[in-house]
């Protein structure tokens, strides 16, 4: 199974350019071109634009210097320059849009000095209308969702205007809603998902109490039932649940759903059901022991990853494209987490990459978005004890999807369609292309999967006012930020020539060789990020009067096979990771109790004192 027969759903753009070239470089060579004397360079501008744009957009940053005609004419045309930007932000064009090149340029340069300074071009305060006890939320596609813990769900559009009035709307289904979804960009469909009780009488057991769950399938925009879904898709827990939860995504024409139950007592089974939700019809139902099975994570539109809690393991599960396609009872590749320490086991694993695999925005309005085939998946992992079972302790994982997608080719030896196939043992697959993090890293909380989106991710001090911390995982803004770091370091002064402050610029690949149990590299701590007496003031004090002042600037982290941090002995082995990354401090300085993090915004929630959301602030960064 070659990578890119799994991404056709990424594909768009080069599909797009390769028409271009088809339909007009032909006759334009024909035209205006004598063979026996003609170069490379002889092309015509426009022949020489619908090549270098169907070029890898590294490539066309590489023909920059090979001469000074190639230099101007990618210098002087817009086209090549924004297909050059949207490859260094990790962007696709949507090409619903009709912008000219030249605004469309001017967008996405401004879009990502913003987030590159991390200052915002506005921000919003939002007051929440009621703060009783909440169960879910959720940011998506630009729309926050509050669900109560009566069933009301409560939800607002993000504002992209400073003058923008936000409204909330309410709903208030006849059921009990337990979840909702949202598949906005591409297919502006709410799902609203509701569990009813009924008890069951049999006459070989005692009564018992399962739910019938329903599927609603809605239109965003309209609020009414979406045009392309033909029912509402229901069925019956079967076993006996005391509590209904579950997590859903949805991508392309696929549905996927994790039961599983809030109450211990009856520890049913968990259940997986994949649909396809136009229709209606289940194409796949998996089942596994209770506690198994949490958040669902797509790769592509027809295959989808399950983090394993009984067993450690990151499954891959594929999804037939037809229902006549004969389904597997066995994932079709197996990656193994870090073997844990005698008397611990996982407790639960959540996970998300955002945004989901597309086949591009029907909002024409947006001139690009960001690529899901290279966002970064983040995977918080909780680990007991087992003679504590509620002493919990959790790391977090960032590894891109292009890496997981990747794997399927990398490990085809391990791959089956038939049988339970052999799981990939960590140091295999892991540290080359992951990074963990202890729960407090520079004393930000490290963990909260909805603060992911693209290749950035956001973090804060919940407990006292501090700067925000912004981590970015694109190879290029790594790149970026080493040269410069460099740069600096070689026209600055050292005090201390043996200081290592943690960072380097040697290497702009993750990565090494060698054998991982024997490759232990001394890596010192970076520094305290700031003291109590920088936190005092929320407002940011004037430049070089702070001693935060050091921090405002990027910096590139790139620590090839470091030692994740375990003081509590959670693994058995010395777990290692490679994966780079820039981060940042924001200026500002902010107290909240939760971040998340979507395209254009971060939203930071402020907490009261029953840890009830009371505000809601919006960064914008366009």
């Amino acid at each position: 199974m070659k990578i890119a027969e799994q991404q056709e759903v990424l594909c768009l753009l080069e599909r797009r350019k390769a028409r271009q070239m088809a339909d007009n470089l032909e006759s334009i060579i024909i035209k205006t071109i004598k063979p026996a004397k003609a170069t490379f360079l002889d092309l015509p501008p426009e022949v020489l634009t619908y090549i270098l744009l169907y070029l890898p957009f590294s490539s066309v940053m590489v023909c920059q210097g090979v001469n000074r005609h190639l230099q101007a004419l990618i210098s002087e045309s817009a086209e090549i320059r924004y297909y050059i930007h949207l490859g260094i932000s990790g962007s696709l064009e949507n090409l619903q849009c009709g912008l000219p090149v030249s605004e469309c340029l001017d967008r996405l340069l401004a879009r990502e000095r913003r987030w590159e300074e991390l200052r915002s071009d506005f921000d919003k305060i939002v007051d929440v209308p009621d703060m009783t006890q909440l169960e879910k939320r959720r940011l998506s596609g630009g729309v926050f969702s509050l669900l109560y813990a009566d069933g009301v769900l409560r939800e607002m559009q993000i504002p992209d205007e400073a003058d923008q009035e936000v409204e909330w709307k309410d709903l208030h289904p006849e059921q009990v809603l337990i979840h909702t979804g949202l598949c906005v960009l591409e297919q502006d469909l709410h799902i609203l998902i509701t569990a009813r009780p009924r008890t069951v009488h049999t006459h070989q057991a005692k009564p018992r109490t399962i739910h019938e769950v329903r599927i609603h399938l809605n239109q965003l925009s309209t609020g009414e039932p979406h045009p392309d879904a033909q029912r509402v898709i229901s069925f019956d827990t079967r076993e006996e649940f005391g509590q209904p939860w579950t997590a859903i995504e949805c991508v392309g024409d696929n549905l996927v759903l994790v039961l599983r139950d809030r109450v211990e007592r009856h520890k049913p089974n968990n259940q997986v059901y994949i649909y396809e939700w136009k229709t209606g019809e289940l194409k796949m139902r998996l089942s596994a022991p209770f506690g198994s099975y949490r958040f669902p994570l797509f790769l592509i539109t027809h295959m989808f990853l399950l983090p394993n809690v009984s067993t450690g393991e990151l499954e891959y599960w594929k999804i037939p494209r037809r229902l006549s396609e004969t389904t597997s009872s066995q994932p079709y590749l197996i990656l193994s987490l870090p073997q844990l320490g005698s008397n611990r086991v996982f407790h639960s694993i959540y996970c998300r990459a955002e945004p989901n695999p597309t086949n591009g925005p029907q909002d024409a309005s947006q001139p690009f978005y960001t690529d899901p085939y290279h966002a970064i998946a983040i995977f918080n992992v909780f680990i007991q004890s087992v003679d504590i079972p509620g002493n919990l302790i959790d790391f977090t994982l960032f590894v891109h999807r292009s890496s997981l997608v990747g794997y399927l080719d990398t490990f085809s030896a391990f791959t089956s369609s038939e049988e339970r196939p052999k799981p990939v043992p960590y140091d295999n697959w892991g540290p080359p292309a992951c990074r963990w993090f202890n729960h407090s890293f520079e004393d930000h909380e490290i963990g909260w999967i909805a603060a992911a989106f693209g290749q950035r991710y956001v973090a804060s001090v919940s407990s006292i006012t501090a700067p925000l911390l912004l981590l970015n995982f694109n190879p290029i803004n790594v790149a970026k930020v080493s040269v410069s770091q460099r740069c600096i370091s070689e026209t600055t002064p050292h005090n201390d020539p043996d200081q290592d402050d943690g960072y380097t610029g040697a290497e702009l690949t993750s990565g090494g060789s060698g054998d991982v149990g024997r490759s232990k590299q001394k890596n010192k701590e970076t520094s305290q990020a700031y003291g109590d007496n920088a936190l005092e003031d929320s407002h940011p004090p004037a430049m070089g009067t702070d001693p935060f002042e050091s921090h405002f600037h990027a910096k590139a982290v790139i620590r090839p096979l470091e030692p994740l941090n375990d003081p509590d002995g959670c693994f058995e082995y010395t777990v290692y990771s490679s994966l780079p990354y820039t981060m940042r401090y924001s200026r500002g300085k902010h107290t909240f109790g939760e971040l998340l993090l979507n395209e254009e915004n971060i939203i930071g929630l402020r907490m009261d004192d029953e840890d009830r959301i009371e505000q809601i602030h919006v960064f914008h960064y366009g």
